[in-house]
């Protein structure tokens, strides 16, 4: 059934416009947002790290660790994860089987080497002694010979008695000579053993040194790291006992391979970790890239490579050390301005689409 003519309200004149509902299409301006916003992610997904300064990031400070150089077991502990420590300050006592071993064998190395040497040096004593008296002998024989020689010329000596006397002019020759190069060889011998034993007493102090019965010490203010070893615990060759951190807090940043802008030293950054910001500056760019760590690896990214840089952090909040950072720009860039500005154009667009609906009162 046609309607044959509009009834008008009694309060609206005929030439008064009055504007037609509009029945919105809330489903295509779904579509749209949704479509939109997957257009951002993988955008955001694909060029982000390109477009916008953004970077992950650990708090460092300068550490030092203290190693174990032989198999060690700790049998006093004197500090706990995250305690202040000062300079000198007793840590651990850390006893090592091996090294006791060892201070027992170049002692009793240096014992026998100071039984040696007094051996001889007795030995060198008698020879010396010895030598001139064996000398002496050689002086006589040799007169005597000269005497027996003459007499043999004149056929006043029988030939017995003649090579008698040649005999023992040789020993006694032979005696002096060996008493000769018995002083020269226990000479030697002893300047030798002199200085091997001097220097298995130098290892015996060193090793003292470093020792130093297990104690470890701190070597400068700080703060300790999360792993320290429990009362009883055997560390093996070479595994770190404790680490010490000192020095100002500063950032080790991770950053992109590839940027649409320059980033240079200077450059003043924010660095977040929860709801902590504190402002900062690049330092350092470092001519070196690594594979990120563990804690910022994801399914997208897992032999991904970031190349390092120094971050100096100003006066703000503390950030706890190790603690995984975020790392922003202070201020969007141009790029990040057009794809705002973009967005701000398709809203009016779709603004003026939603007006061009509107419909007018019949005249």
């Amino acid at each position: 059934m046609k309607k044959l003519k509009t009834r008008l309200r009694a309060d609206t004149l005929p030439s008064e416009p009055r504007r037609a509902s509009v029945k919105r299409r809330w489903d295509s301006t779904i579509y749209i947002v949704i479509l939109l916003a997957l257009f951002l992610a993988v955008g955001n997904h694909l060029l982000g790290d390109r477009v916008f300064m953004r970077a992950d990031g650990l708090v460092m400070q300068e550490r030092s660790m203290v190693a174990a150089a032989t198999t060690v077991q700790a049998t006093e502990i004197k500090i706990q994860p995250g305690e202040s420590v000062q300079r000198g300050q007793l840590l651990l006592r850390a006893e090592s089987i091996d090294t006791v071993a060892r201070f027992a064998e170049l002692t009793l190395r240096e014992a026998e080497m100071a039984e040696r040497s007094a051996r001889l040096r007795a030995d060198l004593v008698v020879a010396r002694r010895l030598a001139p008296k064996a000398e002496e002998r050689v002086a006589e024989l040799s007169q005597r010979r000269s005497e027996m020689d003459q007499l043999d010329r004149s056929r006043l000596i029988t030939t017995q008695n003649l090579d008698a006397l040649r005999e023992d002019f040789h020993q006694a020759d032979s005696r002096a000579v060996s008493l000769a190069a018995q002083i020269e060889g226990l000479s030697a011998e002893i300047v030798a053993l002199d200085h091997s034993r001097a220097e298995v007493r130098a290892a015996i102090q060193e090793l003292e040194r470093r020792y130093n019965g297990g104690l470890h010490h701190a070597a400068q203010d700080g703060i300790i790291g999360p792993s320290v070893p429990v009362q009883g615990e055997v560390l093996a060759a070479g595994a770190p006992l404790l680490t010490v951190y000192s020095g100002q807090p500063y950032v080790l940043a991770y950053l992109p391979r590839a940027y649409l802008f320059s980033i240079r030293n200077g450059m003043e950054v924010s660095v977040a970790s929860g709801q902590w910001v504190r402002k900062g500056r690049i330092s350092e760019i470092l001519p070196i890239s690594t594979p990120l760590p563990d804690e910022f690896r994801n399914t997208f990214r897992q032999r991904e490579s970031r190349q390092l840089a120094r971050i100096t952090l100003d006066d703000g909040p503390e950030l706890p050390i190790l603690s995984t950072v975020e790392i922003r720009r202070d201020w969007p860039h141009p790029v990040a301005w057009l794809l705002a500005s973009a967005g701000h154009a398709f809203a009016k667009l779709r603004t003026a689409g939603d007006a061009s609906e509107v419909k007018r009162p019949d005249s």
